[in-house]
């Protein structure tokens, strides 16, 4: 029987550095309780995410959109909805763009909490926040 997950990425572009600092911002650790917690997470506003649906990647400003995403997971299933997001100015600005997926399908979900998220606050972060994309992906 096939069935469709939902899934749904939220995005920010962010300026970063160096590699190293964009790994320590993202990086999440636990307390002896067992709690998450990471500079990305406190920034947002997320107490508890799956840090395996955390995607990034570097570009500079001479990239396009489509080949910024290139090698990110399900870009094929969500560009389309994304280049129109994101514009040369707001590109030029930054050197990051940071992914956080949520899943839902028969066997539970998975950063759920990222389907309701609609607009950050404006704080300041390190980046901006550009929005969320849904799609559906066929199970097999």
């Amino acid at each position: 029987m096939k069935t469709k997950a939902q899934y749904v990425v939220a995005i920010w572009l962010a300026n970063f550095n160096h590699e190293k600092e964009l790994h320590n911002y993202l990086e999440v650790t636990y307390d002896e309780d067992g709690n998450s917690q990471s500079g990305f997470g406190n920034a947002v506003g997320l107490k508890h995410f799956d840090s395996d649906f955390l995607e990034h990647a570097s570009f500079s400003n001479t990239m396009n959109a489509e080949e910024i995403i290139s090698g990110v997971s399900f870009s094929e299933y969500f560009k389309h909805d994304l280049t129109p997001l994101i514009n040369h100015d707001s590109l030029s600005a930054h050197n990051t763009i940071i992914f956080l997926f949520g899943k839902q399908d028969i066997y539970g979900a998975i950063n759920e909490h990222i389907f309701s998220l609609a607009n950050m606050p404006q704080k300041q972060l390190p980046f901006s926040f550009i929005g969320t994309i849904k799609f559906e992906i066929q199970n097999q």
